[in-house]
Parts: structure tokens; C-alpha cells; sequence
């Protein structure tokens, strides 16, 4: 997979910022990043670069993303420019500006043009059939909006959202227990669940703990996910001299500290996916089965990346599935989302169909 391909780590981060700020400044509604609608094609998403899913007044609907982030922004006709000529034809929803501001004077000309947009300070405008939405004048905000006191967002606070979602009832376990399985303090496991709580993300029904929004829970640790906790995982990348091009599988690897994630985790799930990289999460580091067994050799633009699993071992018997050689899919959801490749985005959804939607018990 081409790098071209992939978001970059400022852009994950404005998308994730947008999202929250949006959510923060209407107080109600909420936006987070999506996959791709499953019925959109390649050729119809030339222009787009992310989706965000807005829920306002009990509506969900869906919006193509350009990304703009960097300094030295354009002057404002040439984005409206690029903008009208990134449209989708055959879409019905126009492209949404997605950026780390928005002033008033770009406002007013993007709104004359009918151009939606979102930035990191809460500014937005959105005029579609579900909702009507416009905010501006808010000022630019700081290099980095997300609060660091919000504990669950936090890398080691995302191990304790990661743990309470991918095993059902744990997060109405003692703290002690989702401490185990998240392989964090147990301090950390009490602000963390402190601050989901003040959020509502979780809340407190008939003396037991519970997730009460699953799919903004998800959405979320995915969005954060790729820009706060996987660089944290000493990612490492290879290429492989291997002729055998299935010497990554389950059967092939046979490696007991080896997880399968990404595309090759995908292609094991779903089998809807030839991989064009592999990842791997490991409990052990680079073992020699693996470098062995791929042949691999050390490569910055290698198609092969290794990266330290942030999960305990035993947490995975709490998973309740039948792939052992595989990370959760809720973590191959997240490595398909952050790809930002078109021909990931359709097997990611239907990942999230098939494994996320609820808990399996």
C-alpha cells in the first residue's frame, strides 16, 4: 500500500479534533469519523479524503471529508475552487471542508458557496435534508484542544476503554479486575472510568456500571486510537523476502506472541480482502519466529510493520473468539479506518456489522 494512501498523523488529528469540537460547541449533537458508506464507490469518493457521521435531533447521516490542515492556508477562492472541483458528481451529499479554522471571512464565502465546513475551534455549517447547522466566529484555537484531563483519552486511558469494550461486562467489573485486563494502574482505571462517566459515555443503572452509547464509545477510541495510542507501540517496519506469500497466516506463522491486525487480520475475518500489508501485534517484540519465518528485513517504507500489543495475554480469554491468532476486531476495525484506503473502508464496515454492533457474550 502506497503511503499517498494514508492519512497522515496531523490529519487523523484534525479529523478527531472537528469531531470533538463540533460535539462541544452544540452541546447536543454529536460527529465522529466513520468508514465509507459501503455503497459508495471508488470512483465517486475520488475527492474524498475522510467521512464523519453526524447524529443531530435522533438523525444520522453521513458527509464526504476534505482535509485541509498545515499552515499556510490558500487564499479563500482558491479553496472554494478546489472544493467545487472535488465534488462527487453522482453524490448527494456535498464535500465538507474539514480544517483547523475557519474564519469569519472564509465562512461567509464558503456558506455563499454551499460549501459545508467543520473545524477544531467548533465552527461549522452543514445545510442538508436532516439538519441545519451554523456556527462561526469562534475563535482559533490552541495547537492541541483535546483535554488533557480527560483520563479515558488519554494512551493509557484508551487501554482501559479498549478492555471494557472488547469484553463484555468487564466494565461493570471491580476496578481491580478491569485493571488486570487493561495491564494499567488501577489509579488509571479510576479516573478513566470517572471521566467516561462524567461524559455519559458511561453510566450508573441499577447499582451496575454500563456502555451507554456503544457506537460513540467505538467511534471515538478509533478516531483517538490512531493518533494518541498506536504511535506509542514502537511500530517497526520491514520488508519481506519470503516467496511464500501466506507465510503470515495462522497456520503458517504458528508464532504463540504473534496477533495478526490490520489487512491480515481483515482477510482473516471476513476473507473479503487480499492484503497488500501486513500487520502484527506482538507480546514479545520482533521474535525470531516471525523474522525467521517472513524473512524480513529492516525497511522505513516496508510493507510489513510490527508493533508491541498493549493488551495482557490473558485478557484475550475474555474475548469469546474463535480466531486466537487474530487482535480484536474491534482493533482491526481501527488499523482499516486509519488506512484511509478506499478499498478498506467497505471490509471495515462490514467488521463493525459483523463484530461491533454489540457485545458477544
Amino acid at each position: 500500500m502506497a503511503l499517498s494512501d494514508h492519512r497522515s498523523v496531523a490529519e487523523q488529528q484534525t479529523l478527531a479534533l472537528a469531531c470533538e469540537a463540533f460535539s462541544e460547541s452544540t452541546r447536543l449533537y454529536r460527529a465522529a469519523p466513520v468508514a465509507a458508506p459501503r455503497k459508495r464507490g471508488s470512483q465517486g469518493d475520488a475527492g474524498t479524503d475522510a467521512w464523519i457521521r453526524f447524529s443531530i435531533a435522533g438523525k444520522h447521516f453521513d458527509m464526504p471529508v476534505s482535509l485541509k490542515t498545515g499552515p499556510g492556508s490558500p487564499g479563500a477562492s482558491l479553496i472554494v475552487s478546489r472544493m467545487l472541483t472535488r465534488r462527487a458528481d453522482n453524490d448527494t451529499r456535498p464535500l465538507m471542508l474539514v480544517t483547523e479554522h475557519v474564519s469569519t471571512r472564509l465562512a461567509d464565502i464558503l456558506i455563499d458557496n454551499g460549501i459545508p465546513f467543520l473545524d477544531t475551534a467548533g465552527n461549522a455549517y452543514l445545510q442538508e435534508p436532516e439538519a441545519t447547522v451554523m456556527i462561526v466566529g469562534r475563535s482559533k484555537p490552541a495547537l492541541s484542544r483535546m483535554d488533557s484531563s480527560s483520563r479515558s483519552t488519554t494512551p493509557k486511558g484508551l487501554r482501559v476503554t479498549f478492555a471494557i469494550l472488547t469484553q463484555p461486562g468487564l466494565v461493570y467489573a471491580p476496578y481491580r479486575v478491569i485493571a488486570d485486563q487493561s495491564g494499567v494502574a488501577l489509579n488509571t482505571v479510576n479516573v478513566a472510568i470517572d471521566d467516561l462517566l462524567d461524559r455519559g459515555l458511561v453510566v450508573q443503572k441499577s447499582g451496575r456500571r454500563l456502555i451507554a452509547d456503544r457506537r460513540r464509545l467505538i467511534e471515538e477510541w478509533v478516531s483517538l486510537f490512531a493518533v494518541r495510542l498506536r504511535p506509542k507501540l514502537s511500530p517497526r517496519r520491514f520488508t519481506s523476502m519470503s516467496k511464500d506469500p501466506k507465510w503470515w497466516s495462522e497456520a503458517g506463522l504458528r508464532d504463540p506472541d504473534i496477533r495478526l491486525g490490520g489487512e491480515t487480520g481483515a482477510d482473516v475475518l471476513t476473507h473479503e480482502l487480499k492484503p497488500a500489508s501486513l500487520t502484527f501485534y506482538s507480546h514479545e517484540g520482533i521474535t525470531r519466529q516471525l523474522v525467521a519465518k517472513g524473512m524480513l528485513r529492516p525497511d522505513e517504507s516496508g510493507a510489513v510493520e510490527v508493533l508491541d500489543a498493549f493488551w495482557p495475554v490473558d485478557a484475550e480469554n475474555g474475548w469469546h473468539l474463535s480466531h486466537r491468532g487474530v487482535v480484536h476486531p474491534l482493533l482491526v476495525y481501527a488499523d482499516l479506518i486509519a488506512s484511509a484506503d478506499d478499498r478498506n473502508r467497505a471490509v471495515a464496515q462490514t467488521i463493525y456489522e459483523r463484530y461491533l454492533t454489540e457485545e458477544r457474550a
